[in-house]
């Protein structure tokens, strides 16, 4: 198994240890490859690989036994969409079977700054709502997302309603999304930047603004997918 070079290392050797748990069909309860036989495979270092089985430890993922080794608690789940494909946190958790939820959800109302009145087309000082929830795939933390949107387009709304897909709100007010401008970054995120981690971990942060059939801007997001539970893939073209 060869690691991948485009993250760091500890994020590499830590997601080619869920691979192994993934296509060995490990189940909990089940015995992961000692340290000797994992080093050997991921081509890494014993204090490396350590690390990252007491970040996985940490996690919930895995459990150790002391004289015995290390076993599955919980087997980790991925969730794979083509990035071109624009669907909801709740859309993609809810298409893989598991079940979607928010763990933390704070709504408050935001004026626009001229930078998000530029974004969302909008007079500075227009009254907004922030929403920042953090999203679960079963008991997995799979993002952090922040959503800020014109009062206005969702008269009434109430904390609770915003529990549920945010593209599913916004069409009960007459705004169906349709696509979105994207810039997608690597991040990591600490503890103290989301305090439902345990440790550095990295995310995918897709920043958007969101676009309804009329081509009017409805939503910017910050959006940080967590890389332990998402994977995007992408066909590139060439021109011939």
């Amino acid at each position: 198994m060869k690691l991948r070079l485009d993250k760091p290392l500890q994020v590499r050797v830590q997601e080619a240890i869920l691979e192994k748990i993934r296509k060995s069909g490990l189940k909990p309860g089940d015995q992961i490859p000692t340290e000797s036989v994992l080093i050997k495979e991921l081509g890494t270092g014993r204090s490396t690989l350590r690390e990252c089985l007491a970040n996985l430890t940490h996690q919930g993922v895995l459990y150790k036994v002391q004289g015995k080794g290390t076993f599955v608690r919980q087997v980790p789940i991925q969730v794979e969409n083509g990035i071109e494909q624009l669907s909801s946190v709740t859309e993609q958790i809810n298409s893989v079977g598991l079940k979607p939820s928010v763990g933390r959800c704070i709504v408050r109302d935001f004026p626009a700054d001229d930078g998000l009145a530029v974004k969302l087309a909008i007079e500075p000082g227009t009254p907004c709502v922030w929403v920042e929830r953090v999203r679960k795939a079963d008991d997995a933390l799979a993002a952090y997302c922040i959503d800020i949107m014109p009062k206005h387009l969702l008269p009434g709304a109430k904390r609770k309603d915003f529990e549920g897909s945010l593209f599913e709100l916004l069409e009960e007010h007459g705004h169906i999304i349709s696509h979105t401008e994207s810039t997608i970054t690597p991040t990591m995120l600490a503890p103290r930047d989301l305090p439902e981690i345990k440790h550095i971990t990295m995310f995918m942060l897709f920043e958007e603004i969101f676009y309804d059939t009329k081509g009017s801007p409805v939503c910017h997001s910050n959006d940080y997918y967590s890389s332990e539970i998402f994977c995007f893939n992408l066909v590139r073209k060439r021109n011939l």
